[in-house]
């Protein structure tokens, strides 16, 4: 740092001078032409003494010039300030993109930036030795490195997100920024931090982004190809049977708005084929739906499109990712008639958890429905849910929709539940029905009230799986305690022999929640339909009544489907099932205990086996969500597994011993970088105007260089003394003599006018 005086002349011209551009321009431009007319004026007195016409035109003029001044109010600025060194930023694009020669003489981008730098080179010198100008230089591609007089642009992907993100890490806190000057072609096609989002910061460090554009924005060379850029199957993971969507993008570069037809491959075998139109150049969006297959596992997932006559090539026609299978999924099928809200309440508290799938039938009236509309015979479900309806209701859906229900759960392990309501129960024509052999307590008293009442817990009840909020016994009696009340109740019949009666009302023994196994599967008879009322509890302060409800909910699902008796199970799940080859991937591991729930104290040995069985320890840490690992080897196309062991405890202190998971993926040999040749300059505009900067093209890099010094600083910079300061009463001395002198001048030109005989 180094002190620096810096003086400057002001003015502060009043109305309307300091109307807008007018600035100085109209007072001098008024004074001009009134010095013109004053001197036409004395210029043909020619038998009068010259000195006497100089002297009253002498006083004339210095009295305008004492108007003008007090009109102007000029003022000196004086800073004495510490000037501190200041940085630019250089940000060079080496990815392959920029090898394309598509430049003046058939040059290559990278030959062209290479050669403005070195035609600079002067000038970059010149800022950093008299301007203070540090020059960093990065270049970037995958990843952001400091530039090192790279040969050659080999980088496999223009990662614009990454490269800033790093920027902002390593500068942030720098308050004497220049600017960001990046030079790039804008053939963005990074896919871990969205660019423009990132450039953002820049706007308000403030250090502007200044692109500057090489290559030419139209494609060199008629480019036809078809080309799978991206594959996606969700739900990851994806119960067994359960619908699976596979989303890809598709390229058609000079097969806009053709008709192609897309296959869908799940381990090598065609399971789906359908027809699509391309209307775009890039970014076509696709959507295939099939069913996860019957055995979980891990599945291999391809989207192959058919080649067209006519494309470069094929080899990029098709593109494979994988997916996992998991018995872990529980389908819940809910049947209810239309009515708010906690049929709604229910479904949305299942659905947030990614292993339960709920399907909806709303009956509406008991008239026969033609079809079969629970797809009984090809959808498995693990729990059905009996909201408000009638026995004729379920009937109209089909003559043995109940006695399927029945060996469902008898034969196929299915739970049953049915709730409170005016039609449920002893209240309607349930009775000698196959659903009546399933429920745990008889159908032999009707009734229905609208009373409010708690759910107590019974013994029974505190140690069962279903009504556990909390882990201790007398915890979790006092957690019940706090929940509201809820409002109406079905009047349930006397509890079967096998039944077991986990909750009553409050202060009395009217069962209210009964449960009882039934051949292979369980049944549940639930007495209320308001617990969305617990919702309520906590609010607005906090979501222990909403955690609460959901908690209740998923384990009865969970019961039902007998996932309460599932020992632990280690988990892993990878960020992406496909990597480019030098980028990295995260993952997540975790550990349950049984019944679903994570497990304490979880130990995790991670390892990821590459091509030639290449095994590379990976080490994890604790996160939200579960432990995070990140993998970095990936300079090697071709299959990887990660393989973790597992070990804890769960909820009722129980060792959880070794257990064992693993997934897959694959690391591609990215070309992205050539698959589009034409250079993006709207990207680089995006850009700009995100950083708040300008782009520009590269041939204006030279003159941005060298007019770089006289650019102000995009800080803003301290305001220096004003002498004088017309805008302080100190000043008013100097607006007196001003006018004193106004006064003394035309007075005094007045009276040689009038001794000499001029008036």
């Amino acid at each position: 740092m180094y002190p620096s005086h810096d003086w400057s002349l002001n003015v502060d011209p009043v109305w309307p001078g300091s109307y807008s551009l007018l600035g100085i321009v109209l007072p001098v431009f008024a004074a001009a032409i009134v010095i013109g007319l004053t001197v036409w004026t004395y210029s043909g007195v020619q038998p009068l003494r010259s000195w006497r016409v100089r002297l009253v035109l002498a006083l004339r003029l210095a009295a305008l010039a004492c108007a003008l001044l007090m009109a102007v109010r000029p003022a000196i600025t004086v800073s004495d300030e510490l000037q501190s060194a200041t940085t630019l930023l250089l940000l060079v694009d080496n990815s392959e993109s920029m090898s394309l020669q598509d430049e003046f003489d058939n040059q290559s981008r990278w030959s062209y930036l290479r050669r403005l730098l070195e035609e600079s080179k002067g000038t970059l010198e010149e800022l950093t030795q008299k301007y203070r100008i540090n020059i960093v230089t990065y270049r970037f591609a995958e990843e952001l490195a400091e530039d090192a007089g790279v040969a050659r642009p080999d980088g496999k992907r223009t990662d614009f997100g990454q490269a800033l993100r790093g920027i902002l890490e390593r500068h942030g806190h720098d308050r004497n920024l220049r600017g960001l000057v990046v030079l790039s072609d804008g053939a963005d096609n990074g896919t871990r931090y969205p660019a423009l989002a990132e450039a953002a910061p820049f706007r308000t460090l403030p250090c502007p982004i200044y692109p500057f554009g090489f290559g030419k924005p139209v494609t060199a060379e008629k480019q036809r190809d078809i080309a799978v850029t991206a594959i996606n199957p969700v739900p990851a993971p994806v119960p067994v049977k359960g619908k699976l969507t596979v989303k890809g993008t598709i390229d058609a570069e000079g097969f806009e708005n053709a008709s192609v037809n897309v296959r869908l491959f799940l381990d090598d075998k065609e399971v789906h084929s359908q027809k699509a139109t391309l209307p775009k150049a890039r970014g076509n969006e696709i959507a295939i739906e099939t069913d996860a297959p019957a055995v979980p596992g891990e599945v291999k997932v391809t989207v192959k499109v058919d080649p067209l006559p006519g494309e470069i090539s094929i080899a990029n026609n098709e593109m494979t990712t994988y997916t996992t299978v998991t018995k872990e999924g529980i389908s819940v099928l809910l049947i209810d008639r239309p009515r708010f809200p906690e049929p709604q309440r229910i479904i949305d508290a299942l659905v947030e958890d990614p292993r339960i799938r709920v399907y909806v039938a709303w009956l509406q009236s008991d008239k026969p429905q033609a079809g079969d509309l629970f797809d009984f015979g090809k959808q498995h479900y693990d729990a059905i849910i009996l909201g408000d309806i009638k026995a004729s209701q379920l009937a109209a859906t089909g003559s043995d929709t109940m006695l399927k229900i029945r060996d469902l759960v008898a034969k196929g392990g299915t739970g049953l539940l049915m709730m409170g309501g005016y039609q449920t129960f002893a209240n309607s024509d349930w009775q000698r029905t196959p659903i009546a052999d399933v429920l745990p307590v008889e159908l032999s008293t009707p009734g229905q009230s609208e009373q409010e009442w708690r759910l107590q817990p019974t013994a029974a009840g505190l140690a069962h799986y279903i009504m556990r909020q909390e882990d201790q016994p007398d915890a979790n009696r006092a957690f019940w305690e706090k929940l509201p009340r809820l409002t109406g109740w079905t009047q349930l019949g006397a509890p079967k022999v096998q039944a077991t009666v986990l909750a009553v009302s409050d202060g009395t023994d009217r069962p209210m929640l009964v449960s009882q196994p039934f051949g292979q599967g369980r049944s549940l008879a639930f007495a209320g339909d308001t617990t969305w009322l617990w919702e309520k509890y906590g609010q607005p302060d906090s979501s222990a009544g909403v955690d609460a409800h959901a908690r209740f909910w998923k384990q009865i699902v969970f019961w039902l489907a007998k996932r309460d008796q599932a020992e632990g199970a280690v988990w892993v799940k990878p960020d992406s099932r496909r990597v480019a080859s030098g980028g990295k991937l995260g993952f997540t591991v975790g550990l349950r205990g049984k019944g679903g729930v994570d497990a304490a104290k979880a130990t995790f040995d991670v390892k990821v086996v590459g091509p030639k069985n290449v095994t590379t320890q990976v080490p994890t840490s604790p996160e939200s969500g579960g432990e995070r690992g990140t993998f970095w080897k990936t300079d090697v196309p071709g299959e990887y597994q990660i393989k973790v062991t597992g070990s804890g405890t769960d909820t009722e202190g129980k060792p959880i011993e070794h257990t064992e998971a693993s997934a897959r993926f694959i690391v591609y040999q990215d070309d992205a970088e050539l698959l589009h040749r034409a250079a993006d300059y709207d990207f680089l505009q995006k850009l700009a105007n995100a950083g708040g900067g300008k782009f520009m093209k590269a041939e204006e890099l030279p003159k941005f260089l060298r007019d770089l010094p006289s650019r102000p600083l995009p800080q803003a910079k301290p305001k220096g003394e004003l002498w004088p300061d017309w805008r302080t009463p100190a000043t008013t001395p100097f607006q007196a003599a001003f006018l004193l002198a106004f006064v003394g001048f035309l007075s005094a030109e007045w009276i040689c006018r009038r001794w000499w005989g001029w008036v």
